[in-house]
């Protein structure tokens, strides 16, 4: 019995060394297709280095007539990707129509806590909700 428990207490060890490791913040570089929300299911966006910041660009738009209205390839996507922890980033993107949000003196952008899900999957949390189980996903392209 003594082994077995301590059978398990090694493998939650190993586990939760993952988080440990630190994730290099330039594994965000790279194009990425946005999963999981129907309005912009689809849309392609770069995420290149720009003067020590991540910024993420539209590089092809879907076919939702809305994003089409209001956003252009070149726009600016993620405005911001900052880390959090060894494994959590913090990911700002711009709302879409965010001209018109601000003439309103409403919020430009949105926040998501954010973690790899493996090499070419990143999950995207809002609120409370638990990026490792996020239907909100940048797949990996190249």
């Amino acid at each position: 019995m003594k082994i077995k428990g301590l059978c398990i207490v090694i493998t939650i060890v190993l586990a939760s060394c993952n988080h440990m490791k630190e994730v290099p913040i330039n594994k965000f570089v790279g194009l990425w297709e946005i999963k999981g929300r129907s309005m912009f299911e689809g849309i392609h966006v770069r995420i290149e280095q720009q003067d020590q910041k991540l910024i993420g660009k539209i590089e092809s738009l879907n076919h939702n007539k809305l994003i089409k209205m209001f956003a252009e390839v070149g726009d600016i996507w993620v405005a911001d990707i900052s880390r959090s922890s060894n494994f959590q980033f913090k990911l700002t993107e711009r709302k879409i129509a965010n001209d018109l949000f601000s003439l309103y003196g409403q919020s430009t952008s949105q926040d998501f806590k954010v973690e790899f899900i493996d090499d070419n999957t990143i999950g995207l949390g809002f609120g409370g909700a638990d990026p490792q189980h996020s239907k909100i996903l940048y797949k990996r392209i190249k």
